[in-house]
């Protein structure tokens, strides 16, 4: 017992002041390391009461806790008495679902609340250690959804420590278990931080057999530790980029007969305005030298100016078209001299060699694949083969309509297709992925001669669309295989994210990315490429 939780500085919150005293006792030898923190009473109101008992608690430890046991045992699923022995007042004391997952979440927060704060007080070089862990003691049966409850808890308390834990001790199966026995189950969960969120006093096998012999041996009990995989926090790689189409976005694929000056006097917005709006808060958030922007040709030559601060912040600077052309409107020789020409842009102002590409509207074709390897591109960013991992970019050949005109035998047949991830032969292109539900501009702007656009989309519903995609990835990622891993693109445009009502959604999304912490990494494109690169190579 003692390896575990050895001088740890514990608050225990819930009604048990006597479970708090036998903790110390069994665990320590002494409880000056362990303060119970009675809230049952205040949680329904006194918010301020609460939170000031709390603060006096992490002040007794000078702000330094290891460890949150909430004790939310305060009522029986379905009680030890029958039925007929109950007195009729109880059934009005609110002893229901809803009630104890409240008060358990009350806890939670109350007690995160204050770590917030005191992690908001350190520098990011004091986050080393072993982070703290929070024990919620009960009964399963008595909540709701426990395990979406936890699981939500578990991701939150990450973004305050990377080796932060959160389990919830079952006592359903065990409610003769002794205090000593839930003590000691405590402490291994301590130890251990199984991912596995709700584990079952049962589950811990050897606890009950230990304490008759010996309460220190139970530090020998590494059943647990063995069987429980620990939480693994996922790598996040943030890949937020920027079209800045300007005024090319009216000349290729968004030409139309009745394009007027009011049109483009949205282009030389986005030139002039929206891309500098963009530049300070990325440099607000300190992340501007690490995104990418893609950029045509027209903007590069037409606002240079602003071209020229966005390359001075250290931003990667990708290839998007010239006049922001679609593969489809050029024949193959002008889609290379419109290749060709924006490279050399490119070199003019940025001094080095350009990486990357991104086709205006994701328009591109087998032609397109094909120059890309052939000047030694490192990646595209067109395609969507993927939503959250990079992948060598396909090979395939063109897939071809239905023609009707012909009999059904001519079509019924399956499409070609190479391999996930085939690796290539030749130029190894890679494919960082992306896609219309990962931007901005489609929701958010309305253009009146493209068909795709809406512009009335309030800026929360992407904020939350975006904040979901994350989560889930968050949460699922190992789904796609690996250990949880993936890549969030993100693409927006100076247009639209430069916008009054949309920059600050902007501002906020990023800081709340940010504000994951150590769990997320902000990079260019060509820094994930790289890396994805050589993990390929050494796995070959």
């Amino acid at each position: 017992m003692r390896s575990y939780v050895t001088n740890q500085s514990i608050i225990i919150t819930g009604a048990s002041v006597p479970f708090a005293e036998a903790f110390g006792a069994c665990s320590l030898g002494f409880t000056d390391r362990a303060i119970a923190v009675n809230l049952d009473s205040l949680v329904s109101g006194n918010s301020t009461e609460a939170q000031a008992r709390i603060s006096s608690a992490f002040s007794a430890f000078d702000d330094q806790i290891d460890v949150f046991i909430i004790d939310a045992r305060t009522q029986e699923p379905s009680g030890r008495d029958a039925i007929w022995e109950i007195p009729l007042s109880e059934w009005d004391q609110g002893h229901t679902s809803m009630d104890c997952q409240r008060k358990m979440l009350v806890h939670a927060r109350l007690l995160l609340q204050h770590q917030f704060q005191v992690n908001k007080a350190k520098s990011p070089e004091n986050q080393s250690g072993n982070g703290f862990s929070i024990v919620v003691l009960g009964y399963q049966d008595l909540f709701d959804s426990l395990d979406q409850v936890i699981s939500k808890l578990q991701r939150d308390v990450l973004r305050l420590h990377p080796a932060a834990s959160v389990n919830f001790l079952d006592l359903s199966a065990s409610r003769g278990a002794s205090t000593q026995s839930i003590v000691a189950a405590t402490a291994i969960l301590v130890s251990a931080k199984p991912a596995r969120g709700i584990i079952s006093l049962g589950d811990i096998a050897t606890v009950n057999r230990t304490e008759k012999k010996n309460p220190n041996s139970i530090a020998q009990n590494t059943q647990l530790c063995a069987n429980l995989s620990l939480h693994q926090k996922p790598k996040v790689k943030i890949a937020l980029s920027f079209d800045f189409d300007a005024v090319s976005a009216f000349l290729g694929t968004g030409h139309h007969p009745d394009n007027n000056m009011a049109d483009y006097s949205t282009g030389i917005f986005s030139g002039r305005v929206g891309a500098n709006r963009i530049l300070r808060m990325l440099q607000k958030h300190h992340v501007a030298d690490k995104v990418t922007w893609f950029i045509p040709g027209h903007t590069m030559e037409t606002f240079e100016p602003t071209v020229k601060e966005i390359i001075k912040s250290g931003a990667e600077i990708g290839l998007h078209g010239y006049s922001h052309e679609g593969a489809y409107q050029m024949t193959p020789a002008q889609e290379r001299d419109v290749l060709v020409k924006c490279m050399e842009v490119s070199q003019r102002l940025t001094g080095k060699k350009v990486r990357g590409y991104r086709a205006p509207m994701y328009q591109l074709r087998e032609t397109t694949i094909e120059l890309l390897k052939e000047f030694e591109f490192l990646y595209d960013s067109s395609l969507s083969h993927h939503d959250s991992q990079p992948y060598f970019t396909p090979n395939d050949p063109p897939i071809k309509p239905v023609d009707f005109s012909q009999p059904a035998s001519a079509w019924l047949h399956p499409t070609p297709l190479s391999a996930t991830n085939a690796r290539p032969v030749g130029h190894p292109l890679v494919e960082i992925p992306t896609g219309w539900n990962n931007e901005d501009m489609m929701a958010m702007q309305y253009f009146p001669h493209l068909d795709n656009t809406q512009g009335y989309v309030d800026v929360r519903v992407v904020e939350q669309r975006w904040k979901d995609m994350f989560l889930w990835l968050w949460e699922n990622a190992h789904v796609d295989g690996g250990d949880g891993s993936f890549v969030f693109p993100i693409l927006m445009h100076p247009d639209t994210s430069g916008m009054l009502h949309v920059i600050g959604m902007v501002d906020r999304f990023v800081g709340w990315l940010r504000g994951w912490g150590d769990a997320v990494q902000f990079c260019t494109f060509e820094s994930i490429t790289q890396e994805w690169l050589e993990e390929q190579l050494k796995a070959k």
